[in-house]
């Protein structure tokens, strides 16, 4: 590559490739209208950002001129990047298997481990570990880097996984114990996992690439959800059979931990893909402050917590939801099913659009205004018997729209607190959403009552002891109105500054970036005085 010093001016008419064109400033020309030209010649023929595969840009000194630091910054994108990408969607796929994998044939499990309460175990030991190993790696993916925190979810979900077949060949007295201990081994992997795909998305992608990068990360998660839930029940039939299932989810766990090791050789590229990812990151304690004095971070993070709370604890009790009205396991299993292939093609829509058009708030408010409209439609359906089809349409839908959101808001949760690593303010929404399904679960399981004389006529939740079936509509009652509200407040008050973009663009300081977001900030505080008042 030409070196800076070496670029000529071309003479009028010449070709101008845009990786050796330099614009001398012009006496009394503005350096914001010649950022402004420098970047349109750094887009050209690129892939929007103005960096291509393998292919390395020179920013102008002009075009940051506001910010010296970042003047003559290359720009690169490395094929690499997809390899990075894929280990960590195919480690939060096989995770969510080892997490998800016994739940459908709980009752063989039990059998198989010898204790009534080894499914519930083996799956609430995740829930457990969470959020205390949530806030280390939160911590140790800003403090050792990315590659660090992969090799530490591959190495904790394979040793963790082996761990668990091993006890498929001991005595029953050591079965469960050693077993157990496997499944929390591994389950210190998911925060870390969870945690990772916009930090890959902001640090090896281009500006037009970081949503549909996120989205093939997060996403992974719910394909393992219906990966595990659909083999399960086929693979076990007995519960001699649940070593095979522990053999199935081995065997990926080990091959992608030997990815992680020998394909992620490094934190970073050597050269960034964007100005943002060039840019030095907050210290954790220093961005957790961060995140928590950003008004506009505050707001997404009760949305996109209780949001994701509400879609985990409507996917958990979906069975004990629809079984009062006459509508079977099967069932309840392709209404998931349907809701997480709808999820899969609502999000990679909401990532790449997002990606061309950089309209994250529009999208989320629309999505989500939807999403809540189709999930009470389909909370009432519940209590309807013999309109399945309506049902499954109704998840179908549901999921597309409710997952559309979880890509978008955790890119958009990275743009409100730049220069905050995406480790961290990706974190604290994970962890919020975890925390908010714990309780939305316990909420519908404990504020219900009997089902009517006339339910028990048609319940298929206990056929010996029809008592047992419940009728959660006050439950319900109460997650509709959280809905409602979150809603009001994402439309009503949600307006963020897209720091990240701003920071991208060349010619604006951080400085003024934060000036922006305290405006908006305050602005949005002094509605909420006025409508309080008003209240």
């Amino acid at each position: 590559m030409t070196e800076p010093n070496d670029l000529q001016q071309p003479a009028m008419g010449d070709s101008m490739p845009t990786e050796l064109k330099e614009i001398k400033p012009n006496e009394g020309e503005q350096p914001v209208k010649q950022a402004e030209v420098e970047k349109e010649q750094l887009l050209d023929k690129s892939n929007g950002n103005g960096v291509n595969d393998e292919t390395e840009r020179m920013v102008p000194e002009s075009a940051t001129a506001a910010e010296p630091e970042m003047a003559r910054t290359s720009l690169r994108v490395y094929k690499q990047r997809w390899i990075v990408l894929a280990v960590v969607a195919l480690l939060n796929c096989t995770n969510t298997c080892a997490w998800i994998g016994f739940a459908n044939v709980a009752n063989h499990v039990n059998k198989f481990y010898g204790t009534d309460t080894a499914a519930n175990l083996f799956s609430g030991i995740y829930m457990l570990v969470t959020v205390p190993v949530g806030i280390v790696a939160m911590w140790a993916g800003r403090f050792f880097g990315l590659r660090v925190a992969i090799l530490i979810a591959a190495w904790s979900n394979c040793i963790g996984v082996l761990i668990r077949l091993g006890s498929s060949w001991v005595g029953m007295d050591a079965r469960f114990p050693i077993g157990l201990t496997g499944q929390a081994i591994a389950a210190v992997a998911y925060p870390f996992i969870m945690f990772l795909p916009t930090k890959v998305a902001g640090t090896w992608f281009g500006a037009d690439q970081r949503g549909l990068a996120t989205t093939i990360g997060v996403m992974s998660n719910p394909l393992g959800v219906l990966l595990a839930s659909q083999t399960s029940p086929k693979l076990v039939t007995a519960p001699e059979h649940v070593v095979y299932l522990n053999v199935i989810v081995a065997i990926p766990a080990v091959i992608v931990c030997l990815m992680a090791t020998v394909g992620v050789n490094r934190s970073e590229p050597k050269t960034p893909p964007t100005l943002s990812a060039a840019t030095t990151q907050m210290e954790f304690v220093e961005g957790l402050k961060s995140c928590f004095t950003t008004p506009q971070y505050i707001v997404l993070l009760i949305v996109m917590g209780g949001g994701i709370g509400m879609f985990n604890c409507l996917y958990t009790v979906m069975q004990q939801l629809l079984c009062p009205s006459g509508y079977g396991n099967d069932f309840s299993g392709w209404c998931s099913s349907l809701m997480i292939i709808g999820g899969v093609i609502g999000a990679t829509a909401s990532g790449i659009f997002v990606d061309r058009t950089k309209r994250y708030t529009e999208t989320m408010k629309v999505c989500m205004t939807l999403a809540v409209v189709l999930g009470l439609t389909f909370l009432q359906l519940t209590f309807v018997e013999n309109i399945g089809w309506v049902i499954l349409l109704c998840c179908f839908f549901f999921g597309i729209l409710g997952l559309a959101i979880y890509p978008v808001g955790l890119e958009m949760s990275a743009e409100c607190t730049f220069p905050v690593t995406e480790t961290t303010s990706t974190g604290l929404i994970v962890l919020t959403g975890q925390v908010m399904s714990i309780i939305f679960v316990a909420l519908v399981s404990t504020i219900n009552k009997p089902i009517s004389d006339a339910k028990k006529k048609v319940q298929v939740c206990d056929f010996k002891n029809p008592e047992m079936a419940k009728d959660a509509w006050w439950g319900l009652f109460v997650i509709s109105i959280i809905a409602v509200l979150l809603v009001v407040i994402l439309i009503s008050i949600f307006r963020p500054v897209y720091k990240r973009m701003l920071a991208e663009q060349g010619n604006v300081t951080h400085t003024e970036v934060e000036t922006a977001a305290v405006a908006v900030g305050n602005e949005v505080q002094h509605e909420v005085e006025v409508l309080t008042h008003h209240h």
